[in-house]
């Protein structure tokens, strides 16, 4: 499949001043929501990518990565790379939300804290939540250059995630949960993880050897309303090392999703479909690969939080977020 080119490169626009500080009203208002008097302060991360470099020259750049932390005291404090590596705990999951486009650094936690509510209710015990938060302000006027350069900014995002990933401890569980073109990010990623290549780039070969022959660390991957091509997880496809790192995958499927049925159009007139419109093509005898079908759950809309409401989904959270496999019920 042909690659979408990055025909205008452009920085990423910073989040406001304030809007580290209304990020940190949206948690603690939703931790207020969602926590009894008696738990104790849940381990909520963001990473945001919007300061780091989207075009030119990657190498070294994963030091631009900027990390907050909720602390103790319910307060929202700036933090880095080392303090977040501390808290690595075989014993506690890692859940990594990555939102879609269309999405600023405000709405990247209320989107995620959607996410963290609905495990909370499912599976009621800890785990360290991060909201990954890129770069997906609308930039340019018309909609099809900005979805295009949106597409070509979540390559370097898989980029980023493949190098963050690496390193984390060796045996934490890792939960990636993405929507819209997060899924594009996540299994970008794990494919580059792989041995595969992402915006010119391969991770070393001590890398890829640690992951693909000790599967250094379990992971579990949730696609929402996947905004990418339906084949590319498929032999062949341009994402198919995903398949031989993730232990289980789950891909929501809507053949009524509104925005999903114009992304044939991201290429031009008879582009390929959607994964999150169709499911997932050339992957049908794959183990690995469990497909929900939620067309009469959330119907055309594209929102996340319709996701979230759907019991075809919040059943499997234990299974995708805690690695367990305990049964669940099957959808229609």
């Amino acid at each position: 499949m042909t690659d979408i080119k990055l025909h205008r490169c452009r920085p990423p626009v910073l989040p406001p001043g304030r809007a580290h500080l209304f990020l940190a009203v949206i948690l603690l208002l939703g931790v207020g929501a969602g926590a009894r008097a008696d738990e104790a302060p849940p381990q909520v991360w963001l990473v945001s990518t919007r300061s780091a470099p989207h075009c030119g020259d990657l190498d070294g750049t994963l030091q631009t990565l900027q990390y907050w932390r909720l602390g103790d005291d319910r307060q929202w404090s700036a933090a880095d790379a080392k303090a977040f590596r501390a808290t690595d705990d075989a014993a506690r999951p890692t859940v990594v939300f990555i939102h879609g486009n269309r999405t600023d650094a405000d709405d990247a936690v209320d989107k995620a804290w959607c996410i963290y509510d609905s495990i909370r209710a499912q599976t009621g015990r800890p785990f360290r939540y991060v909201i990954w938060s890129w770069p997906a302000d609308r930039t340019l006027r018309r909609n099809r250059d900005d979805i295009r350069l949106k597409a070509a900014y979540s390559d370097v995002e898989g980029y980023y995630l493949a190098q963050w990933l690496d390193h984390l401890r060796p045996g934490v569980k890792v939960s990636l949960i993405g929507h819209s073109f997060g899924p594009r990010i996540i299994t970008g990623a794990l494919d580059l993880l792989a041995g595969g290549q992402l915006v010119g780039h391969c991770l070393p070969e001590s890398t890829v050897a640690a992951w693909t022959a000790g599967k250094r660390n379990p992971l579990r991957v949730v696609l929402l309303a996947a905004a990418l091509d339906a084949d590319w997880l498929a032999p062949g496809g341009r994402h198919d090392g995903a398949l031989s790192l993730a232990e289980q995958i789950l891909v929501t499927r809507n053949g009524c999703d509104r925005v999903l049925r114009w992304y044939p159009w991201l290429y031009g007139r008879g582009g390929p479909p959607a994964m999150g419109f169709v499911g997932p093509d050339g992957v049908e005898d794959a183990k690995s690969v469990e497909v929900v079908d939620l067309s009469d759950t959330v119907g055309r809309l594209h929102d996340l939080q319709c996701y979230c409401s759907a019991a075809d989904l919040s059943d499997r959270w234990p299974r995708y977020t805690f690695l367990e496999d305990a049964p669940v019920r099957s959808a229609p």
